[in-house]
Order: structure tokens, then sequence, then C-alpha cells
């Protein structure tokens, strides 16, 4: 059988001058102008993520400097130097990998190979990528030679990971940060591939490729190589998804909309759907990520903002998504997923810590903050006049038991006391405590009740074991006394603010007043 002599497209649609470079307009145009006017540097430093075009522009700018016909900025392609560059075979441009000559000896050798002057071309050029591989004793060696280099040589540094670099080196260089490239771009060039492969490729399947490239066109171009193969002609979009072995994105959206509804049963269905076609945990949990971090920045810079970088064919399912959320609920979620993923990377059971987070946020829909709770609060009703109240053991009158105070009035109320202490602890919970109030006590127990317009799931987070202790603790401090705190909901409106309160009721309010102080004004209307 003959050996097959195929290129994948990655290599065979390489850029090949500086006007194809996709997505690194800047690097390229101060590429252009600075051979252009003959000011090109002696050392280059090309940072950035993986398959975004470094090596790329570091050949084309060594054609450039070494075509026949220059340097120019638009090398001709046709020259035998141009050539054997593309092909990576000229013996003056010198092709390093750092991760297999790291060491000492191999820096040595390049400086000594630096001494000769090139065999044809006009400059001697070395490219060392994953430059952030040599070691600390290669990079002192090349130091003086980089700071000095003959006039025949250039180098050219390309890394990914630019941080691990000396400061001595970066300093010594003109440094270019590539760019992750956008969604757009990469389905213009793979459009440009399927053209002249004469392929017939959904629009739909190049979109779900450059996504799956995250930012990296050789990536995207190996994913479509990959897809061709897999299936010739009829491609969809969930094949992308099946060759990755990633979710679709309809099961995503499926999830995100049970979650955002708040259909906990819903969010556990879509992942049953998820694990039951062996998908991997921790690259749905990705996706995820992905998906609710795109929530957030059309929730925060709008659907038209380049920081959202969907396709036309998916934005519309995200508004829909979005509509109505909070900031806040969004950062929540997102918080509840990180630290998900975190725990998925140390090991723990991947089902069940994706459960029990998707739950959560889902229940997140049920959480109000505290801004609105604070806006919801009842006003006081106002003080009854102490003239018509008797004191408390005047003769012939005796003493009636103390009624249940509201958790907002004077410090002197051991639950005002509750209250301030869980705040500093907790404030959801001290918040939720200041709405309700004590109703009872008797024996060891205490009662709290929150009024009608709380649900079902603020009395489970004050029931929670970690707020309970909080709160069950606070009340021995206040009361002296340790009392087993039990919680519920007030049915039937049993309390109800007084129709039109006035503006004196108002600023009887402990908060208000603190409002009143912290701004120097005064309430102008109760609605």
């Amino acid at each position: 059988m003959a050996e097959s002599s195929y290129t994948v497209l990655a290599r065979r649609y390489r850029p090949v001058t500086f006007d194809e470079v996709v997505g690194q307009e800047h690097v390229a145009r101060t590429l252009k102008n600075a051979i252009a006017e003959g000011r090109v540097g002696h050392a280059y430093l090309f940072a950035g993520p993986r398959g975004v075009g470094k090596t790329s522009t570091a050949r084309i700018l060594a054609r450039a400097l070494d075509c026949e016909k220059g340097p120019t900025s638009d090398p001709c392609g046709a020259c035998e130097i141009c050539r054997s560059v593309h092909d990576g075979t000229d013996a003056d441009v010198v092709e390093m990998d750092a991760a297999s000559n790291r060491g000492v000896d191999d820096a040595r050798a390049l400086r000594e190979g630096v001494r000769y002057a090139p065999l044809r071309a006009r400059f001697k050029i070395y490219i060392i990528d994953e430059a952030h591989m040599l070691t600390k004793e290669a990079f002192n060696t090349l130091l003086k030679t980089l700071e000095e280099p003959p006039p025949h040589v250039k180098f050219v540094f390309a890394t990914t990971e630019i941080h691990k670099l000396p400061d001595t080196i970066i300093s010594r260089c003109q440094r270019f940060d590539f760019r992750r490239i956008t969604t757009a771009d990469i389905v213009k060039r793979l459009r440009q591939v399927i053209e002249r492969e004469k392929l017939d490729v959904d629009p739909a399947v190049l979109e779900a490729v450059a996504r799956a490239g995250r930012g990296s066109m050789r990536d995207a171009e190996s994913i479509l190589d990959q897809l061709v193969a897999y299936k010739p002609s009829g491609l969809k979009a969930e094949d992308v998804a099946a060759l990755q072995g990633s979710a679709a994105e309809d099961d995503v959206n499926d999830l995100v909309r049970a979650a955002r509804a708040g259909a906990a049963d819903g969010v556990l269905l879509a992942l049953d759907r998820v694990f039951a076609r062996g998908i991997d945990p921790a690259s749905f949990a990705d996706q995820i990520l992905e998906h609710y971090r795109a929530l957030l920045a059309i929730r925060v810079c709008g659907a038209s903002s380049p920081v959202v970088d969907l396709p036309d064919g998916m934005l519309k399912a995200y508004e829909e998504q979005v509509a109505g959320a909070g900031v806040e609920s969004l950062l929540y979620a997102l918080q509840i997923l990180l630290e998900a993923r975190r725990r998925l990377r140390e090991g723990a059971a991947a089902r069940l810590v994706l459960e029990v987070a998707l739950v959560k946020v889902a229940r997140a829909a049920d959480l109000l903050p505290l801004s609105e709770l604070l806006r919801m609060a009842p006003v006081p009703a106002p003080a009854s006049p102490s003239a018509d109240v008797p004191a408390a053991g005047a003769a012939g009158v005796p003493a009636s038991p103390p009624a249940p105070e509201p958790a907002g009035e004077s410090p002197a109320n051991p639950w005002a006391r509750v209250v301030t202490d869980v705040k500093g602890q907790n404030m959801l919970a001290g918040t939720l405590l200041g709405e309700g109030a004590v109703t009872k006590i008797a024996g060891e127990e205490l009662e709290f009740t929150l009024p009608a317009k709380f649900a079902k799931f603020h009395v489970e987070q004050l029931e929670s074991a970690k707020n309970r202790a909080v709160i069950e603790g606070a009340v021995h401090r206040a009361y002296g006394k340790r009392y087993v705190v039990s919680f519920r909901i007030e049915r039937g409106g049993e309390k109800t603010p007084p129709s039109a309160p006035a503006k004196s009721d108002a600023t009887s309010d402990p908060r208000v007043r603190k409002v009143m102080d912290m701004f120097g004004g005064k309430p102008v209307g109760i609605e």
C-alpha cells in the first residue's frame, strides 16, 4: 500500500503573508510598518494562547526579511528562500523547540552558531518556540548575545506562558501579545477553507467548530479535519459535540432553562440525559460555566458587545434565558459552579458534585436580594400613647405578661441583640430574623415567625445546620439561656401594617433612622 501524503488542513492553509494572519491585525500592521521603514528590531517576543499564529507570524517575518526581493512587507513566496522557509528547510532560519533543547549546552551551541554569517540569506533568524521551557541557566547564557547580537542575526521567541520568562529576557525583546481569535473570525476563515476544499458544510456546523476551537485557529481547523473524516457529508452541529465528547448545545440550553425557572427536577433530568451519553463531567461543567459567563456578559454589556462573542444563530436563545435575570443571581450561579469545578479537579464524586451544585443554582431562583427584602419590610405600627396604657404593677391593675416584640425595637429587646449578633456572622440570616418576631417562649423552646410574604425556602435557610448553630448561639448570649429555636411562617395575614402610615411612624424604624443619619435626609413619601 502506498504511503499517504495527506497534509492536514492546519498545515495546508497556514498563513503565508501578514494579510492572511487572522485576528492579529495589530501585530501584522506593526511588523509590516517596521519592515517598510527599516526599523526591524533584533529580538521579538510573541506571547499568546496556542494556535493563534505565533510561529506562523515568525515564519512570515523570516520570509519578509530574507526574501530575494526584500526586505519587504509582502514577500514574493516564489523565490527559493521563501519556499524553503515556508517548508521549514532553510538553513538560515533555525526553528528550535525549547521543550527538547532547553539546557545550557543547547544555549551554548546556539551562541556559537550566532557567530557565523548566513549561508545565502540576508539574515540568520532563530525562532525559539515554547521559550518558557528553557532553563534559567540557558537564559543566562543567551543574555549577552541577546543584548548585543551580530547585525546579521534576528531572534523570535514564542511562548504560551510569558510569566515564566525572566524579566531580563522580556526587557531585551519587542513584545507582541497575540489574542484569542473571535468566533466570527474563525468561522470566516473556515468558510474559506471549505470553499477551497469544495466541501458542503452547513454554517451551523462551522459555528460549532469555531466555538469548540476556543479561540484557537489551529484547533478549529484540526476539528474540521476530523469532522470531515468522521462524516464526509450531511454534517450537523451535533456531530461536533459527538466527536469532541461534549454535550450538545441543546442539552446545555435545556439545563440552563430549567435552572433559571427554578425547576430542580428538570435540572436533574437534563443531567441524567447528559450522563447517559457518557459525557465527561468536568468537560460538561466547563460548558455550563462558559454558558453562564456568556449570560453574565449579555446582562452586563449587552448582546451586541464584542465581549459576548456568540454567533447570531445562538444569541437569541441566550437573550431569552437572561431575560429577567439579575447580575447577583448570575454571579451566585457562577460562584457555585466554580466551586463545583474545583471539587471535580480534586477527584470528588463527579455526578453528585454537579447535581448538588446545579440544584443549588435552581433553588437560587427563590432567593431575594437583600435590598428587595428591606424594601418589602413592613413599617412598624405606631406606638400607643403612654397615657392610655396603665403602668405595670400599678394599684388594682395586675401586671400582664409581656407581648412578643418585633425584632426591630430598641436595643433593650433581647431579640434585637440576636439580630445584630447574627448579622455580624451571616447578613442574609440576620436580615431574615429582623423581618419576623418571637411569638412564643415555652420551656426550652423559642418560636420565631416570619411574615406570610416569605416562602418555605427562607425557613429552610434559617434551619440549615450552619445558620441554626449561629442563631441559637446568639439567642443564648442575648437571653442568658439555651433555647431550641423553631421557625415558621405566619398564616392568614395575622399581622398587617397600617394602611396609611405617617412619616413619623417610618422614622421610628431604627433602619430608617440609620439611613437618615448616614445620608442626612428625611422621608418625603411612603408607598
